[in-house]
């Protein structure tokens, strides 16, 4: 039987792997990140995701990682680890994740050169009864929705009970919704820009990269959504954070450069990146700063968030 856990609610904090200049895994500056973000209010992080640089990351890696995180967050926080790459490595992950206090897995999909459903499902499968947690299917942009006939197939194994929806088809989920009620919980993987739109249908969890930089953001979108104050949402979307996400889909390869180097910006260890992605480009980075020291976001400007 899945672990049972607490209810995945609110924002959920994706933190980066900090890198040393080698890129190695710098541990320290994991433990002080995962410390500060939850210090800030944070309920819910999630490691080993796409802002974690799963897939550059080694077994060896990823078990430092969970023993850290563990460590860091204790009964603090609702414990993600993000899960993927073959098979095999995905189900040993699963396994670390578990040892180190996870309530759930972010399972990524796999590439696949013949690409089919009764395989996918059978990945998905073997990973959730090998976990023994709760498991959040990950929809993403370039994976594409996940069918109603893949849903159908795996709507009996009890502990895949989430879906982080990175795709942003809001019809597919109604689609979901009608066939399959409440039995996929859906989370808001477009994070603080669809907050409103996911809200009006009772999505109310939402992930947030920017959170490694600025908690305080995504904690007051969340406080506002619930007293249905959504012109001051708007208003914040508008001003800080749309500008944001602009800057992060500047160039691809920047999803987790662009987090680092506001990390970096604020005063935070962070590191690079690894290959294949890329670090900002200096003109970027410079209307970053700008954008940050707008907001007194800059090391020096006041209290880190």
């Amino acid at each position: 039987m899945p672990r049972t856990s607490p209810e995945l609610v609110g924002p959920i904090g994706f933190p980066v792997t900090p890198w040393k200049s080698d890129l190695s895994l710098d541990e320290g500056a994991l433990f002080a990140h995962a410390g500060r973000m939850l210090d800030a209010g944070l309920e819910a992080l999630c490691f080993c995701g796409s802002n974690g640089e799963q897939h550059a990351l080694d077994l060896s890696e990823y078990e430092r990682i969970c023993a850290v995180a563990g460590e860091a967050a204790g009964s603090r926080a609702y414990l993600v680890f993000g899960v993927g790459q073959s098979w095999r490595t995905a189900r040993a992950q699963s396994v670390l994740a578990r040892e180190a206090g996870a309530h759930a897995v972010l399972c990524i999909a796999p590439y696949m050169g013949d690409e089919n459903e009764p395989g996918l499902a059978d990945y998905y499968r073997g990973v959730a009864e090998h976990s023994g947690l709760s498991v959040i299917l990950y929809q993403t942009r370039w994976s594409g929705v996940l069918s109603l006939s893949l849903l159908e197939r795996l709507a009996d194994v009890e502990n895949i009970r989430m879906v982080k929806d990175e795709n942003g088809n809001l019809s597919h989920y109604l689609q979901v919704r009608r066939k399959f009620g409440d039995r996929f919980r859906w989370i808001n993987g477009m994070a603080e820009p669809f907050v409103p739109s996911y809200w009006s249908l009772g999505i109310e969890t939402f992930t947030s990269g920017l959170a490694c930089f600025m908690p305080q953001v995504p904690l007051r979108i969340r406080d506002l959504a619930r007293q249905g104050r959504f012109s001051e949402v708007n208003a914040i979307l508008d001003d800080i954070v749309i500008p944001m996400y602009e800057l992060r889909n500047r160039r691809p390869g920047y999803k987790v450069s662009m987090i680092k180097a506001g990390m970096s910006l604020a005063g935070m260890d962070a590191g690079g990146v690894r290959p294949p992605l890329i670090p900002m480009e200096a003109a970027d980075r410079e209307d970053l700063r700008s954008l940050m020291g707008r907001h007194g976001l800059l090391r020096g400007q006041g209290e880190l968030p």
